[in-house]
């Protein structure tokens, strides 16, 4: 059987912005090849997506709480079934609700995939040298 080495998830969410109030697609994404990072996906209508990448641990501990300092902010409530992620690109913010429950499907395949502790092994130091010197 083949190891799975990357994982997705399609999500509604409720985002709040003044250029956005109402239902957005979420897409998440995480692969082994780059152990350390999230994917996050916006995309509502008549706007453009956009894609954001932060650290994993970032996604899994506003699960629990609240996380971050600077452009993304996770956190949910003691017990909540939301999780809010706020988004800042300096200028404008994008905070976006979404259901708890799948989130946590998501960071379990995460850590199914890269243990906590095991990222380094699925890092090619080589090949991210190459691409630097290219």
């Amino acid at each position: 059987m083949a190891t799975k080495r990357s994982t997705w998830q399609l999500l509604r969410g409720h985002a709040y912005s003044p250029s956005v109030d109402g239902v957005v697609s979420v897409g998440l994404g995480y692969a082994a090849m780059d152990p350390y990072a999230v994917h996050l996906i916006v995309s509502a209508d008549h706007t453009a997506a956009s894609c954001w990448v932060f650290a994993r641990d970032l996604l899994i501990a506003g699960l629990t709480g609240t996380a971050g300092v600077g452009d993304v902010l996770v956190g949910t409530e003691p017990g909540g079934r939301v999780v809010s992620v706020t988004l800042r690109n300096g200028r404008d913010v994008l905070e976006i609700d979404l259901p708890r429950l799948p989130l946590c499907r998501f960071a379990a395949d995460m850590l199914a995939i890269v243990p906590r502790g095991a990222e380094q092994a699925h890092i090619d130091v080589d090949a991210e040298l190459r691409s630097l010197l290219a």
